[in-house]
């Protein structure tokens, strides 16, 4: 998966723009997102109060938009069902 396949699933499945981060914004509160550093794409969760948590760190740049994928869907049907 490349970003614009990421990009379009998300548009597909209704998930905000604001709940997500694609490396291409500076980090903010309550988002999840990917870091790339050096060789390494990390998936975060950023915190409420500045900060964030890896929650996996990657070599390989689809793996970890699956990962995110698998998250922001996790998250969105948990905000649904507290509707």
């Amino acid at each position: 998966m490349n970003k614009n396949d990421l990009k379009d699933k998300l548009e597909s499945l209704g998930i905000e723009k604001n709940d997500y981060n694609l490396a291409e914004k500076p980090i903010r509160e309550l988002e999840m997102g990917l870091i790339k550093d050096t060789n390494q794409w990390k998936v975060y969760q950023s915190l409420e109060k500045g900060g964030n948590n890896i929650i996996e760190t990657f070599e390989n740049e689809s793996d970890a938009y699956e990962l995110l994928l698998k998250y922001l869907v996790m998250r969105k049907n948990r905000k649904e069902r507290n509707r």
